[in-house]
């Protein structure tokens, strides 16, 4: 949003997960519903020239015949 209104970005796109794609994942990262309150505060935002775009990503179905990623110890993976 800062980029957007200080003139340094034409356009941004934010991709999230849904949280149904969230368990899947194997980092700790935000998804669509838990930043959902916060568009209402971008929406007040007045930009004289660009746009935001939010896309949300997920999956069509699980197939328990392919093995899961395991989760590493790096990062937040422990938390």
């Amino acid at each position: 949003m800062f980029g957007l209104l200080r003139g340094v970005f034409l356009g941004t796109a934010l991709v999230l997960p849904s949280r149904k794609l969230y368990p899947y994942l194997t980092d700790r990262i935000g998804n669509y519903e838990e930043l959902e309150p916060y568009f209402d505060v971008w929406r007040a935002v007045r930009i004289e020239e660009g746009f935001l775009a939010i896309f949300v990503i997920e999956h069509d179905r699980v197939d328990n015949n392919v093995p899961t990623l395991t989760k590493g110890t790096d990062g937040r993976a422990l938390i």
